[in-house]
């Protein structure tokens, strides 16, 4: 285009992108979901404010990769009280995957760039058709699951929290490639 806003010859014309919205709506949705959640799932004390605290960090600055921080505390949090299949615990399995989706999507996209809601639903998609098993396995499980059981259920998803929070401990502290 010339300074006056005239095409020039042969110019090839600006692509229509259809419906976009800004890329700073992800960072919101996330705090749309990683809140109430802080706040339902996470027992008393100390727990709801980390994890409010930590949502305000995990969307100020993605790149630091503190939603995965977030997400392991609000599993590990959950640990704290009994094991009985409530509405919160499937809430808080679902949740924390659209959490994960969220903030994958927040490292890639700059909060000033523009996106087309399209482009979101294969990972949607993949997003219900994991958690439809996952919801179902979880309610039978928990249904079935005497409380003898209980403790070695603890026992193998405290071992596996830490584990993930190990993991993501060597990638928070690991040096930037170039």
């Amino acid at each position: 285009m010339s300074a006056t806003g005239e095409r020039s010859p042969g110019a090839a014309p600006a692509p229509d992108l259809g419906l976009t919205v800004p890329a700073w709506s992800l960072r919101v949705a996330f705090a749309v979901v990683a809140v109430p959640l802080a706040l339902t799932t996470a027992p008393s004390g100390m727990w709801p404010t980390l994890a409010v605290l930590l949502t305000g960090v995990a969307v100020a600055v993605p790149r630091w990769r503190v939603a995965w921080v977030l997400i392991a505390v609000l599993a590990f949090s959950t640990l704290l009280e009994p094991g009985t299949l409530t509405p919160r615990l499937l809430a808080l399995i679902a949740a924390v995957h659209v959490l994960h989706v969220l903030a994958s999507w927040m490292l890639v996209l700059p909060a000033g760039a523009r996106l087309q809601p399209a482009a979101l639903l294969p990972s949607l998609r993949r997003v219900v058709l994991i958690q439809l098993p996952v919801q179902a396995a979880a309610t039978v499980l928990l249904l079935v699951a005497r409380p003898a059981a209980a403790p070695w259920l603890a026992i193998v998803s405290g071992g596996a929290i830490v584990g993930l929070v190990a993991l993501l401990a060597t990638l928070l502290l690991a040096r930037p490639r170039a």
